[in-house]
């Protein structure tokens, strides 16, 4: 499969699962669409031989993700309607988290190879889809400025921690 097409797929996984976990929120199986999207990116993840290397970077989007929702929650600067959680962050959003961890280098290699984009990049596109999960209603910002600067700390702490594993641990670049 050339590059564009394998790069292409990859996002269209990606997306399905990203909307299968926020739509769930709206289901009565809440456990049914985030694990339905994380085996379809689990699946393309094996197909394609990356989930030996997407291991570091999915278990800690794992972490960070349980932490960070977490302390944002307890912060009361993002709420999210009663749903199954890990310390306040709901399974959804884990789900979320760990399917971004294994799609990391096919998607997000770009950022992940320069400290200030993925400092920048992240900080603004954990903004961003947070900002799209509260206009799809499945997320608050509790009090507006001070939410979205939590929420872009807490991204800016994840572009940094995984643009780490990336360097340090010499995660591979451009895996097709």
């Amino acid at each position: 499969m050339n590059s564009k097409v394998s790069f292409l797929t990859d996002l269209i996984i990606f997306q399905l699962a990203w909307f299968g976990c926020v739509l769930a929120t709206t289901t009565p199986y809440p456990y049914l669409l985030p694990t339905i999207g994380t085996f379809l990116v689990i699946i393309r993840t094996v197909f394609t031989k990356r989930l030996k290397l997407a291991l570091p970077g999915s278990l800690a989007c794992f972490v960070l993700g349980i932490l960070g929702d977490g302390i944002l929650v307890h912060l009361e600067l993002v709420s999210f309607d009663p749903y199954p959680n890990f310390l306040g962050a709901p399974f959804w959003m884990v789900a979320l988290w760990i399917n971004f961890g294994l799609m990391l280098n096919p998607l997000f290699t770009w950022f992940l190879e320069n400290f200030y984009r993925s400092l920048l990049g992240f900080s603004l596109g954990g903004l961003a889809a947070y900002y799209s999960g509260e206009k799809l209603s499945v997320l608050t910002f509790c009090i507006d400025f001070k939410s979205h600067i939590g929420v872009a700390l807490e991204w800016a702490v994840a572009g940094t921690v995984l643009n780490y594993i990336q360097t340090k641990f010499y995660l591979p670049r451009n895996v097709k």
